[in-house]
C-alpha cells in the first residue's frame, strides 16, 4: 500500500460499527484501539440522536479518519494508537449543529469513550463566497508574490440586505500551526463564553452597505491594483465595482505602502474600509497559508466598541496593556455573519481557532500556485429556484482534487459559469468549511 495515496475502508464487528479511513500499512488488529464517540445535543434543541451522522477525525500528523454514528448518536472507531481532533456537522433542516473534540489521546492500554457537545450553529444570509490569500508564482520562477489578496463577499438569498457597521476580523494566531495558547485542556478557552477573539485590528465599512438578491461584492485585501502586469498568473483588482481595504487617516497601514500602495484611481472613495487598529503591526496579518478569517457587524460604532474595556481580551487568556502585542476585541458570536478557518498542507500541527458554532470544520489548503478556498453549491437548493430552469451549468472542473489534500465541489455543478448564464446560486452554509468550502484552481475573478 503506498503511503498517504491508497485509503482503506473497512467495518469490524465490536459491540457496535467500527470504522476508519486510513492511509498507514497496519499488520494486524492488534495495531489498532477502540474510540467510541457521542453526540449530544442542545437541551432545548427539537432534534436529537440519528443515525448516519459522520465524524471525522484527523491526527496530530494529518491523517483522516471518518466513522457514522448509529441510532444513538454513537460512532465507533478502530484506529491506531495516537492524538485526535474530532469535527462533526449535523444539518436538520433548518438547523445545523456543529461539534467539536480536540486532544483525544488513544493508547494501547484501555479503549476510550468520549462525548462531543453539539451547538446550534449561527446561519446567516451573507457569506464569504471566495477567499484569496495564497499568492502565485511569479513569472521568472524566481518565487510567488503574496499581496494579490481578496475575499468576495455573497448575498445568499434572494432578499436585499443592508448592513450597518460591516467589520472583517482575523483569528489568532495568524497561521493555524502557530503556537496556539487559547486552548486549556484540549479546549479553546472563550469557546463557551460566547466571543471570538478579532486579532491586532479590524476593518469596518463605515457607511450602511447593500446587497441585492445575489450580489456579490470583491475586496481588494492589500492592493487594489492590477498585479497580472507585473504577474500574469495574478489577479486584476483594478476594477471600479470593487472595494478595498484602505484607509488614508490610519497612519501606520497607509505609511506601508508595500502592503498599501494607492488604489486604482477608478474605485471611488466610497468604496474604501476603514481601519481600526488596537494591536502591534504596520499591515494587517492575513496568512498565506492558513488564516481564520470572519466577517461580522457591530451594534454600535467599532471605534466606541473598542474602547469599552469590557471587550478587550489578550491572546491565550493573559493581562496585557491595550495596543500591544496580543491585544484582541471580543466580538459577539451573535454578530458574527460567516467564517472560514483554513488549514494548511505544507505542515502538520493545525489548530482551529473558531469554536463549533462559528465553524464546525476546516479546509485545506495550499498556498503559492494561485489556489483559492471557494464556496461548494447547495444543488438542491440551487435547482429548486424556478428562474434556474436550463440555466445551471454541470461538470465542474475547477477543483484541486487530484493533489494530495485538494478538494472539489461535489456538487459538480459549475457556479460561475452557470452566473454568467443567468443563474442564480445558492451557495452550502452549514458553519463547516469541511463541508462548505474547497480549493479552486483559479480564483473566479480571473476567470
Amino acid at each position: 500500500m503506498t503511503k498517504k495515496l491508497t485509503i482503506l475502508f473497512f467495518s469490524i464487528l465490536f459491540f457496535g460499527v467500527s470504522c476508519g479511513k486510513f492511509d498507514e500499512d497496519f499488520s494486524s488488529e492488534k495495531d489498532l484501539q477502540t474510540l467510541t464517540l457521542k453526540l449530544a445535543y442542545p437541551e432545548a434543541s427539537p432534534y436529537g440522536a440519528t443515525k448516519g451522522i459522520e465524524i471525522t477525525l484527523t491526527d496530530n500528523l494529518g491523517g483522516v479518519f471518518q466513522c457514522t454514528t448509529d441510532e444513538n448518536g454513537v460512532a465507533e472507531f478502530k484506529i491506531p494508537c495516537g492524538i485526535y481532533s474530532a469535527n462533526v456537522s449535523d444539518e436538520r433542516g433548518i438547523y445545523v449543529f456543529n461539534g467539536k473534540l480536540s486532544e483525544i489521546i488513544l493508547t494501547s492500554k484501555q479503549p476510550v469513550s468520549s462525548e462531543i457537545k453539539l451547538s446550534l450553529a449561527n446561519i446567516n444570509k451573507l457569506i464569504i463566497k471566495e477567499l484569496y490569500c495564497g499568492g502565485c508564482q511569479t513569472d521568472d520562477g524566481s518565487g510567488y508574490t503574496r499581496h494579490d489578496k481578496y475575499v468576495t463577499l455573497y448575498n445568499n438569498s434572494s432578499d436585499t440586505l443592508k448592513i450597518n457597521n460591516l467589520c472583517l476580523g482575523i483569528g489568532t494566531p495568524y497561521n493555524s500551526t502557530g503556537t496556539n495558547t487559547n486552548y486549556v485542556k484540549g479546549e479553546l478557552a472563550y469557546a463557551s463564553e460566547g466571543f471570538t477573539p478579532a486579532a491586532m485590528g479590524i476593518w469596518y465599512y463605515p457607511e450602511t452597505i447593500e446587497f441585492l438578491p445575489f450580489e456579490e461584492k470583491v475586496i481588494s485585501i492589500y492592493g487594489a491594483i492590477d498585479f497580472t502586469v507585473t504577474y500574469s498568473n495574478s489577479v486584476n483588482l483594478a476594477k471600479k465595482e470593487y472595494y478595498v481595504l484602505y484607509d488614508e487617516t490610519c497612519e501606520r497601514y497607509a505609511s506601508d505602502t508595500h502592503f498599501y500602495p494607492a488604489p486604482y484611481d477608478g474605485i471611488p472613495k466610497s468604496h474604501y474600509f476603514k481601519a481600526l487598529v488596537y494591536g502591534l503591526g504596520t499591515s494587517w496579518i492575513v496568512s498565506v497559508t492558513s488564516p481564520c478569517f470572519f466577517i461580522f457587524h457591530l451594534d454600535e460604532n467599532p471605534a466606541t466598541f473598542s474602547s469599552d474595556e469590557n471587550n478587550h481580551y489578550f491572546d491565550g487568556n493573559k493581562s496585557g496593556s491595550w495596543g500591544a502585542f496580543g491585544s484582541c476585541l471580543k466580538i459577539p458570536n451573535k454578530n458574527i455573519l460567516d467564517a472560514i478557518e483554513v488549514f494548511t498542507t505544507r505542515y502538520d500541527g493545525n489548530k482551529k481557532r473558531l469554536s463549533p458554532e462559528i465553524d464546525g470544520g476546516y479546509v485545506w489548503h495550499t498556498n503559492q500556485y494561485g489556489y483559492t478556498l471557494y464556496r461548494n453549491v447547495n444543488a438542491a437548493a440551487t435547482e429548486k429556484l424556478p428562474e434556474n430552469q436550463g440555466k445551471i451549468v454541470y461538470g465542474y472542473t475547477g477543483g484541486t482534487s487530484d493533489i494530495e489534500k485538494g478538494s472539489s465541489d461535489p456538487s459538480g455543478i459549475d457556479a460561475e459559469a452557470s452566473i454568467k448564464n443567468g443563474a442564480h446560486i445558492i451557495y452550502c452554509n452549514t458553519n463547516n468549511s469541511s463541508n462548505d468550502f474547497h480549493q479552486r484552481r483559479i480564483a473566479a475573478i480571473k476567470d
